[in-house]
């Protein structure tokens, strides 16, 4: 009996450690997981969570202050400043996205061929994303400076004088969708050329034999193959410009008059100028909205593009 007892209790506390490392394995990835689900709990979903509740509240802090419903909203989007920031940011984002695309794309085609000193020109060409917003923003603002920058000195000894872009609406939204252009496009050059370099040479070759000219080659075996990515380059591309305050603090301040006053740019000054943190909040609330409206509807497209 004693043996017995012995071989029940060791097999009992066999099944009892197995029991221990089975709930081990199982709570093994959740550990894991915890310290980034902490960290992404408290930059993003605390705060998000918060501004939401105080987009309801008037106050001047952080608190909450007085309830005024949804008369914030009201004040963000229905007042001549909310418009005419909607209307600067639709502006601005088009304008960018109209630039960087282009020119990221047809700069990764070109970069993908065997040309001379392709890798020092991909290490130059992917320095403006490298650069702080910040910084580009003063360096596009030294370089458009009406009065010592290098592009109205250069156009003056030719006989062309430009606009002073400071005090112009157009000419300053036009700088300030250069500038954001030119901090865009290494992203969506380097999606592309990653994503180009990734098509079966098998193709081309197939192409070539079938006598397709390069822009055939181009049009049905290489665009295709790289759209998807191109997609997702347009959608980062897109949401960082919707969300973009820097530059357009640097280089117009939101002027001349508003004109480039962005949605995200009156989230700034509403909050941390003007201390209308309710209305700040508000802003921050909405930018996001779209941006996840934004995100859907392009998530969307891919996957009725592979008839999911």
């Amino acid at each position: 009996m004693a043996g017995a007892d012995i071989r029940e209790l060791a097999e009992l506390a066999l099944l009892d450690r197995a029991r221990w490392r089975h709930l081990g394995s199982l709570a093994f990835p959740y550990l894991m997981f915890a310290p980034a689900f902490v960290l992404i709990m408290g930059i993003s979903v605390v705060p998000i969570s918060y501004a939401i509740l105080q987009s309801f509240f008037r106050s001047p802090t952080l608190s909450l202050g007085r309830f005024v419903g949804l008369q914030n909203y009201a004040d963000y989007l229905f007042t001549s400043n909310g418009i005419g920031s909607i209307t600067a940011s639709l502006i601005f984002v088009a304008g960018t996205v109209l630039i960087a695309m282009p020119l990221g794309f047809a700069l990764a085609v070109l970069l993908s061929k065997p040309i001379p000193f392709r890798g020092f020109l991909r290490s130059v060409l992917i320095m403006p994303w490298l650069v702080s917003n910040l910084v580009g923003g003063l360096l596009w603002g030294w370089i458009g400076n009406p009065q010592y920058g290098l592009i109205p000195w250069l156009l003056a000894q030719i006989g062309v004088v430009l606009p002073n872009t400071i005090s112009n609406p157009v000419g300053a939204m036009g700088a300030v969708i250069v500038a954001s252009a030119w901090a865009a496009f290494p992203l969506v050059m380097v999606f592309v050329l990653a994503a180009i370099q990734t098509v079966p040479p098998e193709l081309k070759e197939a192409a070539q034999i079938d006598g397709a000219s390069a822009w055939q080659h181009f049009c049905h075996v290489t665009f295709p193959l790289v759209r998807n990515t191109t997609m997702v380059a347009l959608i980062l591309t897109s949401l960082h410009a919707f969300k973009s305050i820097d530059i357009v603090l640097v280089m117009t301040g939101g002027g001349p008059n508003g004109a480039t006053e962005t949605m995200a740019l009156r989230v700034f000054n509403e909050a941390f100028r003007l201390l209308n943190l309710g209305v700040g909040s508000t802003g921050a609330i909405i930018i996001f909205v779209i941006n996840i409206l934004f995100t859907l509807a392009f998530v969307r497209v891919l996957r009725t593009e592979h008839g999911v």
